[in-house]
């Protein structure tokens, strides 16, 4: 306990004591993540990273001014929902916490990121969409990078790998699959690009076998989907319902899981961008593995190790800044290089925003998400 000096007769005469308030003997760390739901496997993933890393700082011992410290992971699910959000969010900051990773996607994001920015706290998010720190108080740092990079990766991986000449947006009909649009038609625009045409689909409406001979009329080589997975399906039984499978399909973050890649491709090739890198490609990923399939009995399935990294950053914040205050912790996260395990790259710049950030492309292979390419630098 630090006290501010003053002398120590007035202190025994009047018995009073300038001092901050004493280092805790737990942090908690909440964790805003769907556990329920069609996103479930994603948000179960991010909360056994956070609980991993919380599990090895423990058995290590950590100590905040030399106070020792637990570290505790409490959990909300939102069931990746908007409105669960939001309560989650109030109901993390009203139970304590020092902070909260997630939630795992844009719209959720939306929703939770200004109730922990008016508690002040540090907030991790993985969302992509580019205005969502803006929606803080300096207080919202992101993980990984942003869909603006994403945006010129993909139009950058069109132009200059495939080479199409006949590209085709499929996109959801919703803020967030609307700004993705508005912003590859303006990338591809900068190459030399432009688009054959463009389809909007609901949410929840399935690729139309219209769209699909719509596509085809085009001849498009190439096609863009900014939706999540629950559109792929659809889109490729209607391609080959009306005959035109000799055609790239590059998707994003939703698209890239296990179950797109186990089922069959008619496609000539389908290829994802992702703003979550594979932490096999880290130097440290491999170590981060082995304990993750030691304690939980299988692979981590997406972004279990920037949770990870997020609760090895909070912590190393609070021992060097040798306290829990929120403010102290998130100057320290943005000026100081974060303990991270895993990503050694992680930086935070003034506005939360990774330095660093980098965009890989994958393609199925086999069955199998396969490395294609990643850069910083698109």
């Amino acid at each position: 306990m630090r006290c501010a000096n003053t002398s120590a007769a007035w202190v025994l005469a009047l018995g009073l004591c300038a001092c901050e308030a004493p280092i805790p003997p737990v942090m908690k760390i909440g964790v805003l993540a769907p556990q329920s739901g069609n996103f479930e496997v994603r948000g179960k993933d991010l909360l056994r990273g956070a609980t991993l890393a919380a599990d090895e700082i423990n058995a290590a011992g950590l100590k905040i001014d030399g106070r020792p410290v637990r570290v505790d992971i409490v959990s909300v699910d939102d069931k990746g929902d908007d409105t669960g959000a939001k309560d989650g969010a109030l109901e993390l900051v009203q139970s304590g916490v020092s902070a909260v990773i997630g939630p795992l996607y844009t719209s959720q994001a939306q929703q939770a990121i200004p109730v922990v920015a008016q508690a002040g706290l540090p907030h991790f998010i993985t969302a992509a969409a580019p205005d969502l720190l803006s929606r803080g108080q300096g207080n919202t740092l992101r993980l990984l990078a942003n869909d603006d990079l994403q945006m010129r990766a993909v139009a950058s991986f069109v132009q200059e790998t495939l080479r199409a000449e006949r590209v085709v947006v499929v996109h959801e009909d919703t803020a967030f699959g609307n700004g993705r649009l508005k912003d590859f038609t303006a990338e591809l625009q900068k190459r030399g690009g432009r688009l054959s045409a463009t389809f909007a689909v609901e949410p929840k409406a399935e690729v139309s076998k219209e769209v699909a001979a719509r596509i085809k009329a085009v001849n498009a080589d190439a096609i863009a989907l900014f939706s999540r997975d629950t559109h792929l399906k659809s889109l490729f039984a209607s391609l080959k319902e009306v005959g035109h499978t000799d055609v790239s399909v590059i998707g994003l973050n939703g698209t890239r899981n296990q179950n797109v890649a186990a089922a069959p491709v008619p496609v000539k090739n389908l290829y994802a961008t992702a703003t979550a890198i594979d932490p096999q490609e880290f130097v440290n990923g491999g170590r981060f593995v082995e304990a993750f399939r030691a304690k939980f009995g299988g692979a981590p399935v997406w972004g279990a190790h920037y949770a990870y990294d997020a609760v090895y950053a909070l912590t190393g914040a609070a021992r060097s800044a040798e306290t829990l205050k929120a403010a102290e912790l998130i100057q320290r996260l943005k000026t100081k290089e974060p303990s991270a395990r895993v990503n050694e790259q992680m930086r935070f710049d003034a506005a939360g925003e990774q330095r660093y950030a980098s965009i890989a492309v994958y393609k199925v292979d086999r069955g199998v998400w396969t490395l294609q390419m990643r850069s910083s630098q698109w």
